[in-house]
């Protein structure tokens, strides 16, 4: 199989709304990188914004929420596909303009 197929084939697996999970590979300060379960080879990926688990992500009271480690479980909705990147990006609890 091709990278594009690779690539297509994830897309159709994880459609944007659906929910995706994966083991967090990369950690950052701006993000982390996920291997998704069912997509070897793709990146899934959640920004810091996009992480917030609590719902409080604007609640200045609230301690900032810590990413994941490497090799914690992520479970998220697919928010967009990167096709530049060949990126699946997650967002974890409520969009941070819906808190």
């Amino acid at each position: 199989m091709t990278t594009e197929q690779i690539w297509e084939t994830a897309k159709r697996r994880y459609p944007v709304g659906s929910t995706a999970r994966g083991r967090v590979k990369d950690r950052f300060p701006f993000g982390v990188f996920l291997e998704l379960d069912d997509a070897p080879g793709i990146n899934g990926f959640v920004d810091l914004l996009s992480y917030n688990p609590d719902g409080t992500i604007n609640d200045p009271e609230a301690p900032p929420v810590p990413l994941p480690e490497v090799g914690e479980v992520v479970e998220g909705i697919v928010a967009m596909h990167v096709d530049r990147d060949r990126q699946i990006r997650l967002r974890v609890g409520p969009a941070y303009w819906e808190s």
